[in-house]
């Protein structure tokens, strides 16, 4: 496709430049009763390079002109492919890079960001922000606060805190879009209900103005609109009809191609207006999966799991929005830190096959959403800084496995939960407490989730808080001496846990797939039959040795350790444990 461009591109300059000739009089060729051309007339022409006539370059005008018609060509390849769901490209002259910050975001639904706004309101309160943080000095003038709406607020916490980020609702859990769309299947099923940010251009305008980061909130497969619209291409069941959750909503299918073009197209329009990256939510399958697995269809599933089939997903999602220059997001369940392989929850969320194909993972770790003693807590709703340590921990171990993973910007609740037995109300001590816990384990970004978009600015005065000095010396990111990571290793070599074997194996030292890997630990029937740590020393270059004695097992036979060495060294801030080579001693029947 690409020579053919340049073709075209070669064709429409050599009109133009034959164009030109006309112009000047002279013949592109010789017609028949022209005056044939003569040695002398030849001789006298002067030569050019390497004794080449001199050729004139094309104006910059008639480059654009070819560039403009390039365009055009390949446009109506686009619709051709695309169909119904066809979104141009960029303009040519847009020349737009994708724009990276450290997001501290906050959470508004599409129709608090289709108020109107003044910027004299949005200045008053950004004003009233630094003064009841601090930071101004001076005392807050409350005296028109009545007067300021939700979307003002919003942007005034932009201007006078550290937030620099909002994630606006493009496609909402309902299915509805957000503004009046130009794609020609929104439009056929209507699924642009209200509109309420249909005037979307004075805020993209003021957000880029300030130098706001924009994220696109797409809510991908919880879609019940389209769903309902499109029947065939929801989730099936096997007696008939369309599968409904327990809230009675229907859902579509994630496997397949036309949901996925659909939600895509929404993505590419939510970019041309100015967003500088996409978030999918509900990127997943339903929960209950229990239940509806023996009674649903999922066409076009093709023998894959449904982790897979989100992995394919993200993957299809990231090489079409490449030319629209924005990053892509997911979302995640909390639990997605430490559940392994989509178990037990089978909603197609595991964890390293979303963050290697997203820029920025966002699991939600909202303390009111984990049952009870879970990271030892009774009430994890009561505990917003354990909650959210413990979790991004297992996040970070999760990362430190993968050679390129997505950035950790995990949600955090800005709500209270009162339908939880011994809730507590998340004051802006409560919500902050989430931030603090972050930025100690070195994760700086971050989103904070209030249905209502209600918001108190003095979450932001956290920083004296943080324990800069709350990780002990010879720790690991997850709080873990050498001897602790090394005794973890070995436990999981005999317990036969090769998810933990994964963790803690370095990456070079092991198979980047972990399908792979553990496969490998299966088929060879390794098991470390007995062990005991001797001592764990520094090698005197930044790591640590192991002193082991213990026995393996294999289809090779048996290999026995004494005093054998294990390196335990820093990976991506976490310890990792590299085995000794073994000496195998063949066992008689084998």
């Amino acid at each position: 496709m690409g020579r053919i461009r340049s073709w075209t591109i070669l064709l429409l300059l050599a009109t133009l430049l034959a164009a030109t000739g006309c112009a000047r009089g002279e013949s592109p060729g010789t017609e028949e009763g022209s005056k044939a051309e003569t040695p002398a007339d030849v001789a006298m022409e002067e030569p050019g390079v390497n004794g080449e006539p001199e050729v004139a370059e094309p104006s910059e005008e008639e480059l654009q002109a070819a560039r403009e018609a390039e365009r055009a060509a390949l446009e109506e390849e686009r619709k051709a492919k695309y169909k119904e769901f066809y979104v141009p490209l960029p303009p040519l002259d847009e020349e737009r890079e994708p724009k990276t910050v450290k997001a501290k975001g906050l959470y508004m639904t599409s129709h608090v960001a289709g108020f109107a706004f003044d910027e004299a309101d949005v200045e008053y309160y950004a004003e009233y922000v630094r003064a009841v943080t601090g930071q101004s000095g001076k005392a807050p003038d409350a005296s028109r606060l009545d007067d300021v709406n939700k979307l003002e607020q919003i942007l005034g916490i932009c201007l006078g805190s550290e937030v620099n980020a909002l994630v606006i609702d493009v496609k909402n859990d309902d299915g509805f879009i957000s503004w009046a769309s130009d794609i020609q299947v929104v439009n056929e099923v209507k699924s642009t209900g209200t509109m309420p940010f249909k005037n979307h251009a004075p805020l993209m305008e003021y957000l880029k103005k300030n130098d706001i980061y924009t994220i696109a909130r797409v809510v991908a497969f919880k879609d019940p609109y389209f769903a309902a619209a499109r029947s065939s291409h929801a989730i099936q069941l096997k007696a008939g009809g369309v599968y409904k959750d327990k809230s009675g909503v229907v859902w579509v299918n994630p496997f397949d191609p036309y949901v996925w073009d659909y939600n895509v197209a929404v993505s590419r329009e939510a970019a041309l207006r100015g967003f500088d990256e996409i978030q999918f939510d509900y990127v997943r399958f339903p929960e209950s999966a229990k239940y509806y697995n023996p009674i649903t269809d999922f066409p076009h599933r093709d023998g894959r799991d449904k982790d897979e089939g989100i992995e394919d997903f993200l993957a299809y999602a990231r090489k079409e929005l490449e030319p629209y220059k924005v990053h892509i997001a997911a979302d995640v369940f909390g639990v997605a830190t430490r559940s392994w392989d989509d178990t037990p929850e089978d909603i197609g969320q595991t964890w390293r096959k979303i963050a290697n194909q997203v820029e920025y993972i966002c699991p939600m770790i909202y303390p009111s959403h984990y049952g009870a003693n879970w990271y030892g807590y009774a009430v994890p709703d009561q505990h917003p800084y354990g909650v959210l340590r413990a979790a991004l921990m297992e996040a970070l171990e999760r990362n430190a496995a993968q050679k390129d993973p997505a950035v950790i910007r995990p949600w955090i609740q800005g709500f209270t939960a009162p339908w939880i037995k011994g809730y507590i109300n998340y004051d802006p001590k409560a919500i902050s407490d989430q931030i603090v816990a972050g930025m100690e384990l070195g994760v700086d970004e971050y989103i904070i989730w209030s249905p209502r978009n209600n918001y108190d600015p003095r979450i932001f005065t956290y920083h004296s808080r943080i324990d800069k000095n709350i990780r002990k010396e010879g720790e690991d990111i997850l709080a873990r001496t050498p001897e602790a990571a090394l005794k973890q290793f070995l436990e999981a070599e005999r317990h036969k846990r090769y998810s933990q074997q994964y963790l803690l194996t370095p990456l070079g030292k092991r198979e980047e797939d972990y399908d792979l890997f553990a496969k490998g630990i299966a088929d060879s029937q390794l098991v470390l039959t007995s062990h005991a740590i001797r001592s764990v020393q520094a090698d005197g270059a930044g790591g640590y040795v192991g002193i082991v004695d213990g026995e393996y097992t294999s289809v090779q036979g048996k290999a026995p350790l004494q005093g054998a060495a294990y390196k335990i060294a820093l990976e991506k801030d976490v310890y990792k444990v590299t085995r000794p080579a073994l000496q195998w001693t063949a066992v008689q029947g084998q």
